[in-house]
């Protein structure tokens, strides 16, 4: 539906690649004005066709100085999309205090600070939506994920403690559960297992409609989520992830 976002300024984490590109496309489609956060320089290029900001989401400092120039450069906050994360393999047995910190204070720590600086934007502008992107491990188990998918829980979880602190204040709170999705962070999961070619049959098949997303239908929820036509929504985790969670 185009133009149903019209008028709404949006911040989107992680945005030069994967979901996070999928999503800046999708809501500018929609009419919003997007400002597409990334990790560093290198990556400005990718999203130099929104208006493009470098954010470490680990920083108290950077999440600030970021929300406070979208609002004196684009007159206030609508939407915040908090995608950024990271992925790092291993069980309990593989997995130390320098990997389990890394995990959470990008993929948890992160999305609180986004959520903790955008609220008060949000209340500026009378209201408005965070989209957070979980995971489908935030629903199912899956082998060798114990620090990402106790980050992407938390996800979860910091969603609908925050959706029902908000709720009477306008302020919407969802995230989404996406299954395995077609993106470079993905593509390096299985470049690191020892049958790669082993691996990607296997996530195909967890998937009952037999094949692993694009990145653009998760854009599109995450397009819903943030307008008006999800209006009485929040708190929700809502899977994207071809049936899997089902099984």
């Amino acid at each position: 539906m185009q133009g149903r976002l019209s008028g709404k300024v949006a911040l989107v984490t992680g945005a030069a690649t994967g979901i996070g590109r999928a999503t800046v496309d999708r809501l500018a489609a929609e009419g919003a004005r997007v400002v597409a956060a990334v990790a560093d320089t290198a990556q400005l290029g990718a999203v130099r066709a929104f208006s493009p900001v470098v954010l470490d989401v680990r920083s108290e400092e950077a999440w600030e100085a970021v929300v406070g120039a979208v609002e004196r450069e684009q007159g206030g906050l609508d939407i915040l999309v908090n995608n950024a994360g990271i992925h790092r393999t291993g069980g309990a047995l593989e997995t130390d205090r320098a990997l389990w910190e890394e995990v959470m204070a990008v993929n948890l720590w992160g999305t609180f600070l986004g959520c903790r600086t955008a609220i008060p934007a949000l209340r500026r502008r009378g209201g408005g939506a965070i989209v957070n992107l979980a995971s489908i491990n935030a629903l199912t188990a899956a082998p060798r994920a114990a620090a990402y998918a106790a980050s992407k829980g938390g996800v979860r979880a910091l969603t609908m403690a925050l959706a029902i602190d908000h709720a009477r204040e306008n302020i919407r709170i969802n995230c989404v559960c996406p299954g395995a999705v077609d993106t470079p962070l993905l593509e390096g999961v299985i470049a690191r297992a020892e049958d790669p070619e082993a691996m990607r049959r296997i996530l195909v098949e967890r998937h009952p409609m037999g094949r692993i997303a694009t990145p653009e239908e998760v854009a599109a929820v995450i397009a819903f989520l943030a307008s008006d036509d999800a209006s009485f929504m929040t708190g929700l985790a809502v899977p994207v992830d071809g049936g899997r969670s089902i099984r």
